[in-house]
C-alpha cells in the first residue's frame, strides 16, 4: 500500500498567513505611532540649542554603556530588546492632547530590579533601536523620548536602590521603594516635559506639569503593586540577571492590559467633553452668541484660576462651569424669568454631571455678592464668584442683546468697577481686571 507524500504547499500557505498575519500586526501598531505632519515637521529641525543638548545626552548614554562589565552585556542586551519590543504597545491620545504610553508599571519593575546605568542603557537604547527598526518616528524625537524616558528612569532607580537599601525588612523596603521611584520617576518625566514646552513655546511650566500628573494619578498609584510583587520572587529566587530578565518579561507582557484600562479612562474623559460640546451647540441654537460668549468667559475663568493658584483638575472644573454657565436657558421658560431662575434650571441640566462642583457653580453665579449674607460669604464657593465676576465683565465689554458693550477693556473696567459689592466679590475684582488686561496683551501680540 503506497502512502501519499505531505503536500508541502499546505505548510508553506500556512507560514505565509503567519507571516502576513505578523505583518499586518506590526503595520498597524507602527500605523498608531505615527504623529501628524505638524507634528514631524515639529523635530525635522529643532532649534540648534535642542540638537546641542541632546547631542550631548547621547554622548552620556555611549558613556554609561561603557560602565557595563562584560558579565552584564548579554542580559543587558536582552532587556535593551524587550524594552524596544514594549515600544510596539500603542499609545493612547490623551484628552491634554499628548499621547500616553502604558508602561508604568514595566518601567518601575525595570527601575527596582535592575542598576541605574543598566536602566539608563536599556532605556535609552532600547528606545533608538526600536524607532530605528520600525520607523515610529523622526531621529530627534527618539533622542529627545530617551531623556524624558531614560534620564529620570536612571534617577529614579538610583532613589529606589537607596531607599531600599536604608530600610530594614526585605517587604517594607521594597514597597516604599517602589512607590518611592513611581513618584520620582512621574515628576521628574512629566518636569522635563513641560520645562521642554516652556522653553520653545513659551508654555506656563507649573500648570502644565501639575495637569500632566493629576490627568489619570489612579492609575499611576495603581502601577506599584506589580513590581514590588515581581521583586519580591526575584529576590526570592537569588536575583539572578537571568531570572530578573524574566521578570521584567513578565511584566512587559501585562502593557497591553494597561493599555487597555488607560484607553477606557481616557475615552471616558472624552466622552464627558463631548457631553459638553453636545449641550453647548443645542444653548446655540436657542440663544444665537451664546456659544461665544461662553468661550469668552471661560477663558477668562481659566486666567484667573491661574492666577489665584488653584490645581488643574479644579481649574477644569471652574472651565468647564463657565461653558456650560447659561446652559438653562435651554429652557424657554427660563429665558422669559430672571437670571437666577435659568442658574437654578441650569444646575438642574447638569444635576447629573460627573462633576458635581460644576452644577453648584452654575446654580450660585448670578447671586449677587450683596446677597450672600455675612455668615456665609466665607463659604462662598470661590469658583461660582469667579464665574460671576468674569460674566458681568464679558457683559459690560462685549454687551448683552438689551444693552450694547464697552468694547474694550480700557472703557469697560470703570462701569466694571461700579459693580463690585453689589455684583462681584470685591477679593476679586483686581484679579479679574489683571487677568482681563493679560488676556488682551495676549490677543495683541
Amino acid at each position: 500500500m503506497g502512502t501519499v507524500p505531505p503536500d508541502s504547499r499546505s505548510t508553506t500557505v500556512y507560514s505565509t498567513g503567519a507571516l502576513a498575519v505578523i505583518r499586518n500586526w506590526l503595520r498597524v501598531i507602527v500605523e498608531l505611532n505615527v504623529r501628524s505632519p505638524a507634528e514631524r515637521d515639529e523635530f525635522r529641525a529643532p532649534p540648534v540649542w535642542l540638537r546641542r543638548v541632546l547631542t550631548v545626552s547621547l554622548v552620556v548614554d555611549v558613556v554609561a554603556l561603557t560602565r557595563l562589565s562584560a558579565h552584564e552585556v548579554p542580559a543587558v542586551i536582552a532587556l535593551t530588546i524587550i524594552y524596544g519590543l514594549t515600544m510596539l504597545v500603542p499609545p493612547v491620545p490623551s484628552p491634554l492632547g499628548m499621547i500616553r504610553t502604558p508602561r508604568v508599571a514595566f518601567l518601575v519593575t525595570l527601575m527596582l530590579l535592575w542598576s541605574p546605568t543598566e536602566t539608563l542603557v536599556a532605556v535609552a537604547f532600547g528606545t533608538l533601536v526600536a524607532v530605528s527598526l520600525f520607523r515610529l518616528y523622526e531621529f530627534w524625537r527618539a533622542t529627545i523620548n530617551t531623556v524624558w524616558w531614560a534620564y529620570p528612569a536612571a534617577i529614579a532607580s538610583f532613589v529606589g536602590h537607596a531607599v531600599f537599601q536604608a530600610i530594614p525588612g526585605r517587604l517594607v523596603g521594597l514597597t516604599v521603594a517602589s512607590f518611592a521611584i513611581l513618584v520620582v520617576y512621574l515628576l521628574l518625566n512629566f518636569a522635563l516635559l513641560a520645562l521642554y514646552r516652556h522653553l520653545r513655546y513659551g508654555a506656563p511650566f507649573f500648570s502644565y506639569w501639575w495637569s500632566c500628573l493629576a490627568e489619570n494619578p489612579q492609575a499611576q498609584v495603581l502601577a506599584a503593586p506589580l513590581p514590588i510583587i515581581l521583586a519580591i520572587v526575584a529576590y526570592g529566587l537569588g536575583r539572578g540577571p537571568w531570572v530578573t530578565l524574566l521578570l521584567t518579561g513578565l511584566s512587559a507582557v501585562t502593557m497591553p492590559a494597561s493599555r487597555a484600562q488607560l484607553a477606557v479612562y481616557l475615552a471616558s474623559q472624552r466622552t464627558v467633553q463631548d457631553i459638553v460640546q453636545a449641550l453647548m451647540i443645542a444653548l446655540e441654537r436657542a440663544v444665537p452668541g451664546a456659544h461665544d460668549h461662553a468661550e469668552r468667559v471661560s477663558e477668562l475663568v481659566g486666567e484667573m484660576g491661574r492666577r489665584l493658584h488653584v490645581s488643574a483638575a479644579t481649574l477644569e472644573s471652574w472651565r468647564t462651569a463657565a461653558l456650560l454657565h447659561d446652559i438653562g436657558l435651554i429652557d424657554a421658560a427660563s429665558r422669559m424669568e430672571s437670571p437666577v431662575s435659568h442658574a437654578a434650571m441650569g444646575a438642574r441640566v447638569l444635576a447629573s454631571y460627573p462633576d458635581a462642583v460644576v452644577a453648584d457653580m452654575v446654580r450660585e453665579h448670578h447671586t449677587p455678592w450683596a446677597a450672600v449674607s455675612l455668615r456665609v460669604r466665607g463659604q462662598a464657593v470661590l469658583g461660582a464668584r469667579v464665574l460671576a465676576a468674569a460674566e458681568c465683565y464679558d457683559e459690560l465689554r462685549y454687551g448683552t442683546p438689551d444693552a450694547a458693550g464697552h468694547g474694550s477693556h480700557g472703557s469697560t473696567a470703570k462701569p466694571f468697577r461700579a459693580l463690585v459689592g453689589p455684583l462681584v466679590d470685591p477679593r476679586l475684582a483686581s484679579v479679574l481686571l489683571e487677568a482681563a488686561e493679560g488676556l488682551e496683551r495676549k490677543a495683541a501680540s
